[in-house]
């Protein structure tokens, strides 16, 4: 293009400021693509699906006023209790609740050599409708039968060897064909457990866990004083049934529930951090483009003061507005195109950085690409009022001194 050699030549003459922008725009850049990678992963983890039903559970904590050799016969009964309700489909007891910040997890092995380390599962137990309270989805192999299905007090050592696994933790199990983890063995503490089943979804205890998509099931639940119940609602019952539940177990001495929270809510408090942070995130990313927009938009306007009488004697030499427009676009356009370049250079070198020190994820491509038309877009923005009042000068400022 025409222009283009008298641009550069332009640039080189008063060359501080298209440098200084060039640096500005590309700091902002670096800073710009990593910052909104992070923001779309906590947006990412903020929308994914639990793998639950949670438009019709809630959950809450009560106790079993008894003694310990009568734990299992109160239990069974609370449970049939609640499920006799009408507005109840189903209720299971378990150790902790999804999402809620507080669970337990164990380091699954290959073999009994601690060496031969998977990866990490949140651990989940819970009674025979532990499937249908949740709403999860068997995609592969079995639920627990009867008999594997046990309430203890003993502790592990009376663990059943069966379990189920999500998919996300079969696919490091089986790296090949998840499927396949089905009839494999894993270890748990030194003990063997066979994987009779894989879950499609279940999410773990701890919301801003990376891993919190591997968990696995065990079907032996190891009571206590106090435990954790979920229940369904039926459609369109959920409130009517958190006050069943709690005016039935109330009515035994002793007794008290606590905790009585919808999963919605469980989901809100859960996330309330990662979405304060993604609020901080996504400002960080605006206040990134704006920045960019006052640069370009103040050095073409420092531009245009400095040059209005030589946009003067181009006008009076037969320039139209349109060559003047086009002249100061194109020259907004080099002077971001460098510093978007220099920019990605730099975002690659610290992205680099964050995953040694932060096991972070590599950025992906398309964002530089995104990423540098975005800021084209917004600088284009901000130099085309600039470029069309440069457009606009009359040509007789050419006889007028500077």
């Amino acid at each position: 293009m025409k222009d283009f050699n008298p641009i550069l030549k332009t640039l080189w003459k008063s060359k501080t400021g298209p440098l200084l922008l060039i640096v500005q725009i590309a700091v902002a850049f670096t800073i710009l693509i990593n910052v909104s990678f992070m923001a779309s992963s906590k947006l990412h983890e903020l929308t994914e699906s639990s793998g639950l039903d949670e438009e019709v559970l809630f959950s809450f904590r009560s106790n079993l006023p008894v003694e310990s050799e009568e734990y299992v016969a109160l239990l069974r009964q609370d449970l049939a209790d609640i499920k006799n309700l009408n507005s109840v489909e189903s209720v299971t007891v378990t150790n902790s609740v999804p999402l809620s910040g507080w669970g337990v997890f164990y380091s699954l092995n290959a073999s009994d050599d601690p060496d031969s380390y998977i990866a990490q599962a949140g651990a989940y137990v819970g009674s025979r409708d532990y499937i249908s309270t949740l709403g999860l989805d068997i995609i592969m192999g079995r639920w627990f039968e009867e008999s594997e299905m046990e309430f203890t007090t003993e502790g592990n050592s009376d663990r059943s060897n069966s379990i189920l696994v999500t998919k996300a933790m079969a696919e490091q199990i089986a790296p090949d064909d998840w499927s396949t983890a089905v009839g494999k063995a894993v270890y748990m503490n030194g003990r063997a457990y066979q994987i009779v089943g894989i879950i499609d979804r279940l999410i773990a205890t701890w919301p801003e866990w990376r891993g919190n998509e591997r968990s696995v099931v065990f079907p032996t639940y190891i009571m206590a004083g106090e435990n954790i119940f979920m229940v369904r609602a039926k459609s369109g019952q959920l409130e009517q049934a958190m006050v069943d539940v709690k005016a039935l177990l109330m009515q035994q001495p002793g007794k008290f529930v606590t905790d009585l929270h919808t999963f919605k809510y469980t989901r809100e408090t859960g996330y309330k951090a990662m979405e304060s942070s993604f609020i901080i995130l996504a400002g960080v990313t605006v206040a990134l483009i704006m920045l960019t927009m006052l640069g370009v938009f103040g050095q073409a306007r420092f531009t245009l003061m400095k040059r209005r009488r030589q946009i003067g004697t181009r006008r009076a030499l037969g320039a139209s507005k349109f060559h003047i427009m086009r002249f100061y676009i194109l020259e907004s356009l080099i002077v971001v195109g460098a510093g978007v370049l220099l920019g990605s250079l730099c975002a690659m070198i610290a992205n680099v950085k964050l995953i040694e020190l932060f096991r972070q994820d590599a950025v992906p491509y398309e964002y530089f690409l995104y990423g540098g038309v975005g800021v084209c877009i917004a600088s284009l923005i901000a130099v085309i009022p600039t470029a069309y009042n440069a457009a606009n000068t009359s040509p007789a400022i050419a006889t007028r001194s500077v």
